[in-house]
């Protein structure tokens, strides 16, 4: 246990070093700074823009309750729908609508979770693939294993180094950017409402963005070259859209496949569950369809990554433990 301390400590040292995790850190810390300055004019709205917005508001009230009425009954005249679906394809303008009022705390605080996460998972894992990735192109992976032959140990620690960093990269730009989110809707005088789940929810996006630099380092170490890791993700977005169109039908051959997608899961593991629709045709020729909605648990997600991280962590430390590394 000691010498696997201690070699993450060095595995650290050297991750710490490499301009890839410090341009990787400076570019996510900047992006949470953009974000607190596109954000300020919407949570702390001058007055006067805000007596903009509620001139607009009430302009957009005074047109649509002099046009609704005639709208809806055009709209089921001309076959559009039932009385009560025309009201619903024609819904009054509401405050939220234009920004009268500030948004909620936890509406803007999730929105700024979410960037921080999506960008700290892409730096992660890129992170964790050319850690291991530039070890293969220069040599330096042999180098060690000269001085450290015990591979199952210097696996672990390269693995351990490249989760804690992750962990904390995501850590700083996710609480980061709450704790400035708070501190700009309070200085507002807005309630921080339902902080404690968008901090709940940050808690939950540390751990993916630590499992992405993981991701990052296996895939990297089994394709022995980083761009071979980051053509994976860009290759799945890829089949991704060629069968899309074999999803989203219920009776599709790949109608399945949804609860399994690893885009499904992590905003089902981020957000606590998730709802997605699919869709059944109603008519032979596919011109109306009814929208069916199904459900994906923060448990399947969280047993869903957990099971893949035990495969990939077991099938690199198989794979590094027999491969030649010259």
């Amino acid at each position: 246990m000691n010498d696997l301390v201690r070699l993450t400590a060095a595995e650290l040292t050297r991750l710490r070093s490499r301009r890839v995790s410090i341009v990787a850190a400076v570019v996510v810390l900047a992006a949470v700074a953009l974000f607190q300055v596109l954000i300020h004019s919407e949570v702390a709205p001058t007055a006067a823009a805000q007596a903009s917005a509620r001139q607009a508001y009430e302009a957009a009230q005074q047109t649509w309750q002099a046009q609704h009425t005639q709208s809806v009954a055009e709209c089921v005249r001309q076959g559009g729908g039932t009385q009560e679906e025309c009201e619903s394809y024609d819904p009054a303008p509401t405050e939220a609508d234009f920004q009268v009022t500030p948004p909620p705390f936890d509406q803007v605080g999730v929105a700024g979770v979410s960037t921080a996460t999506y960008l700290s998972l892409f730096a992660a894992f890129l992170i964790g693939a050319s850690f291991i990735g530039a070890e293969y192109a220069t040599g330096s992976l042999a180098n060690w294993l000269t001085f450290v032959p015990r591979r199952l140990e210097v696996f672990a620690s390269k693995g351990v180094a490249v989760l804690l960093a992750s962990a904390l990269l995501g850590a700083v730009a996710v609480f980061a950017t709450l704790g400035l989110t708070a501190a700009q809707v309070a200085g507002h005088g807005e309630p921080l409402v339902r902080a404690g789940h968008v901090a709940a929810a940050g808690g939950r996006a540390v751990v993916m963005v630590a499992l992405a630099g993981v991701a990052g380092y296996v895939i990297a170490l089994l394709t022995r070259h980083t761009v071979a890791a980051i053509a994976v993700p860009l290759g799945y977005g890829l089949v991704r859209t060629v069968v899309a169109g074999f999803t989203s039908d219920v009776d599709a051959p790949l109608a399945w496949l949804p609860p399994y997608l690893p885009e499904l899961n992590l905003q089902a593991f981020l957000e606590h569950g998730v709802t997605y629709t699919q869709y059944r045709s109603t008519l032979a020729d596919g011109s109306d369809y009814t929208e069916i909605e199904k459900h994906v648990s923060f448990g399947h997600s969280g047993l869903y990554w957990l099971t893949l991280a035990v495969v990939a962590v077991v099938a690199g430390a198989l794979v590094f433990r027999r491969r030649d590394v010259t």
